[in-house]
């Protein structure tokens, strides 16, 4: 008994060192690949506590090997956007001026009754008085009422130094507005932005990656 206390006490302090690394610090804000992971640990964790007969080190293996590819592939999602939305999805409107967006919804199994009950949970009991519902890809829903001063969404243009062109096209504008304001704003490449955002009143705000300063600006 006091090998396997011993066997859990460390194995307890190491799983939570690495899952301390990756990051993350509540179950809510895990993106499907992160869960995966945190999961995959756990059961090689258990299985060590359990066989006594097992050296520790053929855990501690796996768990790290485990923790490298997460780092590996949070890494590869925050440079490149494909991969982003291969590991993560992409948020989807589920509702738009009242409006059920009945694809989208068959498009994430969200059933009617799913989304009632959790805009119950955000004081949301109409969904006539629902600007925009948004499944992000952690599986939350983002609610926005019709009675909010301007229930409109804001656009990111930049994104990680890269043109956000799905967006431009949903606003029917093109690069060179983009350009247009970057000029505004005295930036002369588009990879010094680290994110541009559109208001719905047509205001803008931006952030220079951390190597081109940092700064933020607005127009």
């Amino acid at each position: 008994m006091l090998v396997i206390f011993l066997r859990a006490s460390l194995l307890y302090v190491f799983i939570l060192l690495i899952l301390r690394l990756t990051g993350k610090r509540e179950v809510s804000s895990l993106q499907p690949f992160d869960l995966l992971i945190t999961l995959t640990i756990a059961d090689i964790a258990s299985t060590a506590i359990a066989d006594v007969n097992m050296p520790l080190l053929y855990s501690i293996v796996p768990i790290l090997a485990v923790f490298l590819v997460q780092r590996a592939m949070a890494w590869f999602s925050l440079k490149s956007k494909r991969v982003r939305s291969m590991l993560c999805g992409s948020p989807l409107v589920l509702v738009r001026d009242g409006v059920l967006q009945e694809v989208t919804m068959r498009q994430a199994n969200y059933t009617v009754a799913d989304l009632v009950e959790h805009l119950r949970g955000k004081d949301v009991f109409d969904i006539g008085q629902v600007a925009y519902a948004i499944l992000e890809t952690n599986g939350s829903l983002s609610v926005i009422p019709q009675s909010e001063p301007d229930a409109a969404l804001p656009h990111m243009l930049i994104l990680d130094g890269k043109l956000c062109r799905h967006a431009l096209r949903t606003l029917g504008l093109d690069e060179g507005y983009v350009w247009e304001r970057l000029k505004n704003f005295r930036v002369k490449r588009v990879s010094d932005v680290f994110f541009m955002q559109l208001a719905p009143d047509g205001g803008l705000r931006l952030q220079l990656q951390k190597k081109s300063g940092g700064q933020v600006l607005a127009l």
